[in-house]
């Protein structure tokens, strides 16, 4: 039984060798495909990130009203809290509020020391949020709190970011389905040429009394390796290609530059799931593949 079934695994590797200018047009073609799943993982992962930094740099600034004790602030503060999508909260007192006006100043601020003694600044909260989806009603929320004068917040911004995570999550999904689907139908494509090329030997099999799994297995082998070697030659590229890009933004001078090449996703981080993916998931679409087209074009 052992020796039947690493003469088979046998037929498969070779049917690939016999098969070679098909199965090296179905490597490319495959690779291909691959690698524009990996950049589109890629992409949206760092797209993910950019926009997550964003996000964390999303704050609004609470204001107090004056007549407030320490006492009430408090509960101005654990009512914003309390609407769980804070991130981080601090207390900024009026004499901080015009000492910071006046550094934003410059040699400017000088203007300003005459409010030391008649500071009308009111007392605020800076709040950053982890999850501004819904900022437009949080807003809302914290500004209906006793205590609270006004809330000053981009929540336009937020709109924005929130859609861009939507498009990325719905568009990444819908491109790397697609991709799937092709690639599913090159592995269906290769088998199907190599059942046909076979077929005689196909038919013989079957007249000697050959399984359906005998029959099959020799083919599964080669659609799984074809899987496997397309998958590995795809992270191969794209770690190298990866790793270029990296060190070729790094290079650049611009300021914006450097700020996306912090943003981006170090790849150390990403590889171990690429490599899985794309080893994991090459066998896995070679696999479907054959078994989704075997059984039509092998008439066992």
């Amino acid at each position: 039984m052992l020796n039947s079934f690493f003469y088979l695994v046998k037929q498969g590797f070779k049917n690939l060798w016999n098969n070679r200018l098909m199965s090296l047009a179905s490597v490319g073609v495959l690779v291909s495909c691959m690698l524009l799943i990996g950049a589109a993982v890629l992409l949206s992962v760092n797209i993910s990130s950019v926009v997550d930094t964003l996000e964390d740099q999303s704050e609004a600034i609470v204001f107090l009203e004056d007549s407030l004790d320490l006492a009430a602030k408090e509960e101005v503060r654990d009512g914003i809290i309390a609407t769980g999508k804070v991130a981080s909260i601090d207390y900024i007192s009026k004499e901080e509020a015009l000492l910071s006006m006046m550094e934003s100043m410059g040699d400017d601020g000088i203007l300003f020391d005459a409010y030391d003694d008649e500071n009308n600044l009111p007392d605020s909260y800076r709040v950053t949020f982890h999850d501004v989806s819904d900022l437009e009603n949080t807003v809302a929320h914290i500004t209906a709190l006793p205590g609270v004068y006004s809330v000053s917040a981009l929540t336009e911004v937020a709109e924005v970011i929130t859609g861009i995570k939507q498009m990325v999550y719905v568009g990444g999904t819908i491109i790397i389905g697609l991709l799937i689907a092709v690639s599913l139908m090159i592995i269906g494509n290769t088998i199907k040429i190599t059942v046909f090329s076979r077929r005689r030997e196909v038919n013989i099999m079957k007249y000697v009394g050959a399984t359906n799994g005998f029959i099959r297995l020799p083919f599964i082998v080669e659609g799984i390796s074809l899987g496997v070697i397309s998958g590995g030659l795809s992270y191969g590229i794209i770690y190298f290609a990866y790793d270029y890009l990296v060190k070729w933004v790094s290079s650049q001078n611009a300021t914006w530059f450097s700020q996306i090449i912090s943003d981006l996703i170090p790849f150390a981080e990403v590889s171990q799931y690429l490599l899985l993916g794309f080893l994991g998931g090459g066998a896995l679409i070679g696999l479907f593949g054959c078994v989704a087209f075997i059984g039509k074009h092998l008439k066992v």
